[in-house]
């Protein structure tokens, strides 16, 4: 029998709102390795990852043409940032309550499981 999985798209205000909710829902993880701490975002107890974007900025930045000698390109108008701080998690089973609320559809996702 196949497996069904979901993808959700969701939206933060900030990327330490989206640290507090998953550590709320325990997708955020914290162990020491090589006598250095390390923090990693994983979910357990069910099928599934997460990915973590961050900012996502817009393809709308004005640029020079290249510079003839170096390539090099001058920022015109730099390009603007979308609102949120983004992350997608695929899941076989539910997405937990606390996240819920910050699920958007977005019509062109940014970066998709493949």
């Amino acid at each position: 029998m196949a497996r069904t999985y979901t993808t959700y798209y969701l939206r933060f205000a900030s990327q330490e709102e989206a640290e507090t909710k998953f550590t709320e829902v325990n997708y955020r993880h914290t162990e020491t390795f090589e006598g250095e701490e390390q923090t990693y975002y994983a979910v357990r107890g069910q099928i599934g990852d997460i990915d973590i974007i961050g900012d996502i900025w817009n393809d709308d930045g004005v640029y020079s043409d290249p510079d003839p000698e170096t390539g090099e390109m001058t920022v015109i108008t730099p390009p603007t940032k979308m609102e949120g701080y983004h992350v997608n998690i695929i899941l076989e089973g539910e997405l937990p309550e606390a996240l819920q609320e910050f699920v958007v559809t977005p019509s062109n996702p940014y970066r998709v499981f493949a």
